[in-house]
């Protein structure tokens, strides 16, 4: 097999045993892939369902928006920021202070947190509004602080800011890996 076609089989395979890894290290263009904090520091709890999780959660996130489901939706693309917003506050935060898998932080305290370690500026600001959109969706839809018409329209503009903050948070953070 040549190294392209191997290199797509790696890098489309659902998991990689260890060898495997070395070998999609070995055979990336240099600068290709990046090593992130490892994943206990976010607080993860189970490695296997969390990246099961992450590789799916947009998918399930875009069939919930164009099935109806927006809050289902806001919620999904929420947890999707959250993961990249944690990556990013403990390769940045000054203590080495890493999440403990029972962590309770909130969605906008983590994003003043990072905001602390000078996030983006623009991409904070567009946090922000998200994350008070959601709170109206979440918590205050009955109370007449938006309606699910207005949560379509939520679901529209911040459709693609999960996959701006995890561009954003690997080039920051991400380290080449030396092949």
């Amino acid at each position: 097999m040549d190294k392209e076609q191997r290199l797509k089989e790696l890098r489309t395979a659902d998991q990689l045993s260890d060898e495997e890894m070395r070998e999609l290290i070995g055979l990336a263009n240099p600068g290709e892939l990046i090593s992130l904090p490892g994943p206990d520091s976010i607080g993860l709890v189970n490695f296997d369902k969390a990246f099961k999780n992450l590789g799916e959660i947009m998918e399930r996130a875009d069939r919930a928006e164009s099935l109806g489901f927006f809050v289902e939706a806001i919620s999904l693309r929420l947890q999707h920021t959250e993961f990249w917003l944690r990556m990013f506050w403990v390769a940045k935060n000054p203590e080495s202070k890493i999440f403990e898998p029972g962590d309770k932080s909130t969605f906008g305290n983590l994003i003043e947190r990072c905001a602390k370690l000078n996030f983006k500026p623009a991409l904070t600001h567009e946090l922000r509004r998200f994350n008070k959109h959601r709170i109206d969706a979440i918590h205050k839809l009955l109370l007449g602080a938006t309606d699910y018409d207005q949560l379509c329209e939520v679901c529209q503009k911040y459709r693609d800011l999960p996959r701006r903050v995890g561009q954003h948070v690997r080039g920051l953070v991400g380290i080449p890996l030396k092949q």
